[in-house]
């Protein structure tokens, strides 16, 4: 879904084209497709590629099933990244990529019906951002359990034992959200303001929490070897993806008020 030019401007904005040749796929039509995709997770690997694209017809997104090998259609893995590393993305660019009609998901006509995806996308970010701080806690208890200072661990210390008990109430209120919200979903009750709220809280909270377990291994907090400073990276990139603090907050806004902040 997410393009070079676009971010959170993506519902209006979505660039990459679709347009449907009712004379050419045997019959059956089919659809050309032409933009750019950036961001996206594993796409060096796959052989199909769900494509998120706006019909030039009734200006509606609509999504298709293109083989990886189409003609057209090339990508580059990103390089650089600080975070999330393990995850390599992709920029895929499409000129006249050819898709027949079959490919087209009956069931995606519109951004109401991107959206159903999104509430379930965010619900894993939610879990992503309170896996963090469970992994951020373990890495800081393991340091601070054979670290010595001034003679002692300093895990006996006053201000280190505050910053973990910080992070371990981060943990468990996100703990606490994250398993409820499941449940709710499990009951088949998908709320778009709920998983907004989960997701922008956690991701809120992870960003504190890797913080702390960063402050407690001192000038080794940016070392690889002690996983605080991957902790601390892969928090940043789970802050912004699958919409901004901001972006989010403006979802559940109007489930509070009743009135729409977008512009």
């Amino acid at each position: 879904m997410t393009e070079p030019g676009h971010g959170s401007d993506i519902a209006g904005g979505l660039a990459t084209t679709a347009r449907f040749d009712e004379a050419a796929g045997d019959g059956e039509g089919r659809w050309i497709i032409d933009g750019a995709k950036r961001w996206i997770g594993g796409a060096s690997r796959a052989d199909i590629i769900a494509v998120f694209a706006r019909d030039v017809a009734d200006s509606q997104v609509k999504v298709f099933l293109v083989p990886s090998e189409s003609s057209g259609l090339s990508m580059d893995t990103m390089v650089g990244k600080a975070a999330l590393r393990p995850m390599q993305n992709s920029v895929i660019r499409f000129e006249e990529v050819a898709a027949p009609e079959s490919a087209r998901l009956r069931e995606m006509n519109s951004w109401r019906d991107v959206n159903r995806i999104l509430r379930v996308m965010r619900s894993d970010v939610a879990w992503i951002a309170t896996g963090l701080q469970a992994g951020a806690l373990d890495a800081a208890l393991a340091y601070v359990r054979k670290r010595e200072q001034f003679g002692r661990s300093i895990g006996s210390c006053q201000l280190v034992q505050e910053k973990l008990a910080r992070i371990l109430g981060n943990l468990t209120a996100s703990l606490g959200m994250v398993v409820q919200l499941s449940a709710q979903q499990d009951a088949g009750n998908y709320v778009d303001a709920n998983s907004a709220l989960a997701k922008m809280q956690t991701a809120r909270m992870a960003r504190e929490s890797v913080s702390l377990a960063r402050e407690v291994h001192g000038g080794n907090g940016i070392l690889l070897e002690n996983d605080a400073a991957r902790f601390f990276a892969d928090a940043e990139a789970v802050y912004s993806y699958e919409g901004t603090h901001e972006v989010i907050a403006l979802i559940v806004g109007p489930a509070l008020t009743g009135e729409s902040a977008f512009v």
